[in-house]
């Protein structure tokens, strides 16, 4: 199995390119499990055949470790631009629970400053990253017991 998986993690090495446009990750996550961990790919096609093969490799540890979590990998083109997020809250009048006023509060998200991905209206904003490292789940539940 270990020259299996060696001769897998070579195969992804060449398919590599430090400056190429494509990596992949996990669809639910956003992690880049082993042996896609900082690789970057020229192409798509090389991307998807590295992904391919990560699976593969991934199956074969998973033989030997059961709890190897399963990873729904996915290809991805690096963008230049970062997403934009803008936030705006209204007074709508009387008083929350805690004493607070009452708001209404609109969210954005989009890239290229040309199309919307995501927006939504008085809908909890849960950040789930700081400095690109995940937050504690603790982190994560205080944001959504406080309803702001």
């Amino acid at each position: 199995m270990a020259d299996s998986l060696a001769s897998i993690r070579r195969e992804i090495a060449d398919l590599c390119d430090d400056d190429g446009d494509f990596y992949v990750a996990c669809a639910d996550t956003d992690d880049c499990p082993a042996p896609l961990t900082g690789r970057r790919f020229p192409t798509e096609e090389a991307a998807e055949s590295a992904a391919d093969l990560a699976r593969t490799y991934r199956d074969e540890l998973r033989e030997s470790d059961a709890d190897l979590p399963e990873r729904r990998l996915s290809v991805y083109e690096l963008s230049g631009e970062a997403l934009t997020l803008v936030s705006t809250r209204e007074r709508v009048g009387g008083l929350r629970e805690n004493g607070l006023p009452r708001t209404s509060r609109s969210v954005m998200l989009s890239g290229g400053g040309e199309r919307e991905w995501l927006r939504m209206d008085n809908a909890p904003l849960v950040h789930v990253r700081r400095d690109g490292e995940p937050l504690p789940d603790d982190a994560i539940e205080r944001q959504l017991d406080s309803k702001l």
